[in-house]
């Protein structure tokens, strides 16, 4: 999962930097070409990797209830977002501009950390508090890394940086799983 998220996150990070390069809507392709690789990655790693080794899970009753009361959460979330995006967008004379690189770390925060870390309190995946607020603040950190370095390049980097950081401690926690669960010589052949 988290091997997944980083490269969302990178192809998230691709998708921005290309856009001043690339007409639209090719550089959302961008974008959803690597959600296509992360989520190929994902599926073939639980094929192949976890499923061999712990069999398929099922919920019980309170996990079922858990990932209900996330779907409700994040709709909700997701619905009072795209209120606030229409209403900015469609009424030009309301000013939701903050003083200096501030926007990037509100909308970030708003956007990505809020529903992110929602997602972590409720399917109780600590690593996810963490994720979302390194993604969530790196709207602000590309906002300051274009003052050194010029677009597209600073949204790329920061973007890199993160998910890179992602993916390494996904990888981390795979080869753990790995050492920790091997598979047995009959399961092998």
């Amino acid at each position: 999962m988290d091997i997944y998220f980083g490269i969302l996150v990178l192809g998230i990070g691709i998708g921005m930097s290309l856009s001043p390069v690339l007409p639209n809507p090719f550089d959302f392709i961008v974008t959803f070409v690597f959600i296509g690789i992360g989520f190929f990655f994902f599926l073939t790693a639980k094929k192949f990797i976890t499923k061999p080794r712990l069999g398929v899970v099922k919920f019980g009753l309170k996990r079922k209830g858990r990932k209900l009361k996330t779907l409700i959460v994040l709709s909700i979330n997701l619905i009072i977002l795209l209120i606030l995006y229409i209403i900015r967008f469609t009424n030009p004379e309301l000013n939701l501009e903050f003083p200096g690189y501030i926007d990037g770390l509100i909308l970030g925060l708003l956007f990505i950390t809020a529903p992110v870390c929602f997602a972590a309190y409720f399917i109780q995946y600590p690593r996810f508090y963490l994720y979302g607020i390194l993604v969530g603040i790196s709207f602000f950190l590309s906002d300051l890394f274009s003052i050194f370095i010029p677009e597209p390049f600073d949204t790329l980097i920061v973007f890199s940086l993160i998910s890179g950081l992602i993916i390494i401690m996904g990888a981390i926690l795979l080869i753990k799983f790995i050492r920790k669960y091997p598979l047995h010589k009959e399961e092998m052949t």
